[in-house]
């Protein structure tokens, strides 16, 4: 059965599990067309920054390029399919909370580090995965403003096969799905944003009203 994301709690992924994830994907046995892991993230991406209201029954199966509710015999038994879906739910988690952080510049990327040879090729992988997170859902760019569409626009045409080389397209794309994660309503299967409150105010202490000098109003700074 799908995971229950609201559920499922938290998923540790550092180095050991990117990196089981990374050489998992890259084995054979696979069905063909599935995603490596710079298609994954790229896909993953997309499933917060652009969310498209989908089960996990429905987004799962494109990573291991089936439709439907098909597990591939890759991970069928039950130990592997677990492992499986915990690697890729921690994947998902450890991108929401680096893009969420204040100030990001999505260092831990696959996009990263890269020659150019193996950057030209990842960021097609890349693209190709956020564009298939988009096509699950049907209202396209309904409700969504001129500035998110234009950062999807532009991560389809810095991702695309016929896309001049540009040694400054990661950092373009960086700020296309920053721009999308500060509209998102939601962070998508991984539920609805998280509620930031006001700052706290220390006990016994007050805020002064605006343009108020606390040292003339006799209250205690904050």
């Amino acid at each position: 059965m799908p995971p229950d994301l609201r559920t499922f709690g938290s998923a540790p992924f550092g180095d050991p599990q990117r990196t089981r994830l990374t050489g998992w994907l890259h084995e054979g046995g696979w069905p063909r067309g599935h995603m490596n892991i710079a298609e994954l993230e790229g896909y993953l991406v997309a499933l917060i920054a652009w969310p498209v209201g989908i089960s996990a029954g429905a987004w799962l199966p494109p990573i291991w390029s089936e439709r439907g509710w098909k597990v591939s015999a890759k991970i069928a038994a039950r130990l592997r399919y677990d492992e499986f879906v915990a690697l890729i739910i921690g994947f998902m988690q450890d991108l929401d909370r680096e893009l969420s952080r204040q100030p990001t510049r999505f260092e831990s990327s696959v996009l990263r580090n890269l020659n150019d040879d193996g950057r030209t090729e990842a960021l097609h992988s890349w693209g190709r995965g956020f564009m298939t997170a988009l096509t699950l859902g049907s209202q396209g760019f309904k409700w969504r403003s001129a500035s998110a569409g234009d950062a999807v626009r532009h991560i389809a045409g810095s991702t695309s096969a016929s896309a001049p080389s540009d040694p400054n397209a990661v950092e373009g794309i960086v700020n296309a799905v920053l721009t999308l994660m500060e509209q998102r309503p939601s962070r998508g299967p991984l539920g609805p944003l998280a509620i930031v409150g006001p700052p706290e105010t220390p006990f016994g202490c007050t805020t002064p009203a605006a343009g108020e000098n606390p040292r003339k109003s006799g209250r205690r700074p904050t």
